[in-house]
């Protein structure tokens, strides 16, 4: 992904409202944790003070599309114009909020978030081990099965020259199937980030 990003960078290098960067996280960790990066590559655009993750391609056409459609000036306190009557009204109520009741306000949201993730690996845990006690029963039953007569009925069979063993079912879609693991995502601009290490592919989300 990193020639592609590089040719983006060079892309919007002169724009006046438009940023793409990237982002080495060996470096600059707190900036990394305080944009929710979790993995390498992550790419990550819109608002510098909200940005989003992003979900599509990464080769070099599939981003220029991307950053040509959705980067730029955007609905924020410094550009009102932009904004539709629910987000004018929400900006605001915001504005008319102190500090505190501002922070305790994103600390709420940000808790929801954490308590969110929380469920999910819970669930991914439970489901994990859920999945090892079934393959084990499944070893254990087949294990059983072998020993029930299996290969004494085969080599019987294949000593004859008038019988040939059947061949074994083909095994399910998910005989190979493994968990997955879950570690296994200019100011008044739009930016595109990307986020990750300095390690060729490996390249940092920038703004776009």
């Amino acid at each position: 992904m990193k020639p592609s990003w590089d040719r983006l960078m060079d892309e919007f290098k002169d724009s006046p409202s438009s940023l793409v960067a990237d982002v080495d996280c060996t470096v600059e960790e707190e900036l990394c944790s305080q944009n929710g990066v979790e993995g390498y590559p992550t790419i990550k655009y819109g608002d510098p003070a909200d940005l989003q993750d992003y979900q599509g391609g990464r080769d070099f056409d599939e981003l220029l599309s991307f950053a040509k459609e959705n980067l730029g000036p955007a609905c924020g306190p410094k550009n009102m114009e932009l904004c539709d009557d629910a987000q004018k009204k929400a900006i605001t109520d915001a504005q008319a909020m102190s500090d505190d009741d501002l922070t305790a306000a994103i600390k709420e949201k940000e808790d929801s978030i954490a308590a969110e993730e929380k469920n999910f690996s819970d669930e991914v845990e439970k489901l994990q081990a859920k999945y090892e006690e079934l393959s084990k029963a499944k070893d254990s039953k087949i294990a059983e099965i072998k020993k029930s007569g299996l290969g004494v009925l085969t080599s019987v069979c294949k000593d004859r020259p008038s019988c040939t063993p059947p061949t074994p079912p083909p095994p399910a879609e998910d005989e190979d199937y493994d968990m997955p693991d879950e570690d296994d995502e200019p100011s008044e601009g739009e930016d595109m980030d990307d986020y990750g290490t300095d390690d060729g592919d490996e390249a940092a989300d920038g703004d776009l």
